[in-house]
């Protein structure tokens, strides 16, 4: 496993053009795919994510070009006489639209993906599906991939599921209306990352499709899908260098966002306003000022935008005082226990932290040795934690640095493209 050395910054400075959204990539490709006509995908974001997804949806007869700015697709999608094996690698997203769409699809599929992919909570989902009448032989733990879905057995009709894990049952379910099946879908309780939710609307309403409602939302086919669509820039993204310029002090520029954002992680912004970066709307763009010396300590209910919340603990270790964030005991299931690694990354680093139940506390200030190795465990967003982290503070070596190609290949390049040292 590599390593990286990464030198703190005296500020930050210039501008960079923050990645595509992966979360509005990952819905426009299921979209197009189920359209009947070519949409265009401009500018869609080049990961491992969106790339597994990519070619599953291929494997299950989606026709793929590129195009000048982006991908060409659209269905129809069916099974062929044996059984189509869609790996979705380490992408929850990617496993849980595809376990909608291949339910609804015409064939016999095995959802299955990495060991942590196959570690995560899909229980739910199957339950949903299997009310309105999917096939789905569970391989592997209960409630978990790999499965066998034996697809177009999908009914339509209302709908329930629980969506406290993750937002990403009820996103699916809505994406199942989209190839074909009119389907009402609502929570059972509390919804995770709601704001994904109201995303997975908004895109499907994009692309021609019915959707009423606002949860419960009901959702029916359309007849015409858009010739182009284009992805806007990703707020996940930006936010761990918005993060950093509060850790360093400066004044960048993040170009390709737009303001305000149905994005769920742009619910981060007032945070950081906060906790003292001044956010503003300039250029096509976020422009971001800080004085490193004016952190200051937050107690937030962080669940509507949970993959925030690594760069916001990891800049509240730089802030006097206590700060607190609730509500994302959700964070337990994604790519790795982000309470747990969080706990162990700033501990590493010489803060002191703790995961309390569906909260992390996080007390400001840095002791201990003068270097600081810090584990990633293989979680993208917990090493754009550690570069937050590392730009502020002496001696960071960074592991497995690469684990954020599965959402920003370029993360560390442009981290360090904007350090003054």
């Amino acid at each position: 496993m590599n390593s990286l050395a990464f030198p703190p910054a005296r500020r930050l400075s210039g501008a960079v053009r923050v990645p595509p959204s992966k979360s509005a990539t990952n819905r426009a490709l299921v979209l197009a795919a189920l359209s009947r006509t070519p949409v265009q995908v401009i500018d869609p974001l080049d990961a491992e994510d969106p790339r597994a997804l990519l070619a599953c949806l291929e494997t299950m007869g989606a026709r793929v070009s590129r195009v000048s700015g982006g991908i060409s697709l659209h269905g129809p999608l069916s099974g062929g006489r044996d059984v189509a094996v869609l790996d979705a690698k380490d992408s929850g997203t990617a496993a849980r639209f595809l376990l909608a769409v291949a339910a609804a699809t015409g064939g016999e599929f095995r959802v299955t993906g990495s060991k942590r992919l196959c570690e995560r909570p899909m229980g739910e989902l199957f339950s949903a599906l299997r009310s309105l009448g999917a096939g789905i032989r569970e391989e592997g733990a209960s409630g978990c991939l790999p499965v066998l879905v034996s697809g177009g057995k999908l009914s339509g009709g209302s709908v329930a599921v629980d969506a406290s894990r993750s937002s990403q049952f009820l996103s699916a379910l809505m994406l199942a209306g989209a190839a074909g099946v009119d389907i009402e879908v609502r929570a059972s309780g509390p919804v995770a990352s709601a704001p994904y939710a109201a995303l997975t609307a908004e895109t499907l309403r994009a692309f021609g499709h019915g959707v009423d409602g606002a949860g419960p939302w009901r959702v029916s086919r359309g007849v015409r899908s858009p010739e182009r669509y284009e992805i806007p820039g990703d707020f996940s993204s930006a936010i761990p260098l918005l993060a950093a310029v509060g850790a360093a002090g400066g004044d960048i520029l993040l170009e390709g966002l737009t303001w305000p954002s149905p994005e769920a992680d742009a619910g981060a912004v007032p945070v950081l306003e906060k906790m003292g970066v001044r956010i503003s709307a300039e250029r096509g763009g976020l422009a971001a000022r800080a004085d490193s010396r004016a952190v200051a300590a937050v107690q937030v209910v962080a669940a509507d935008f949970p993959d925030a919340v690594p760069a916001l603990a990891a800049l509240a270790v730089f802030a006097p005082g206590e700060s607190r964030f609730d509500g994302i005991a959700h964070l337990r299931f994604k790519e790795s226990d982000r309470l747990a690694s969080l706990a162990d990354i700033l501990g590493r680093a010489g803060a002191l932290a703790s995961a309390e139940g569906g909260a992390l506390v996080v007390r400001g200030g840095l002791a201990g040795r003068a270097s600081a190795s810090l584990p990633t465990f293989r979680d993208h967003r917990m090493a754009m934690a550690a570069g937050v982290l590392a730009v502020g503070r002496p001696g960071v070596r960074i592991e497995d640095p690469d684990c954020v190609g599965k959402s920003y290949p370029g993360f560390f390049r442009d981290l360090d493209s904007l350090c003054e040292r």
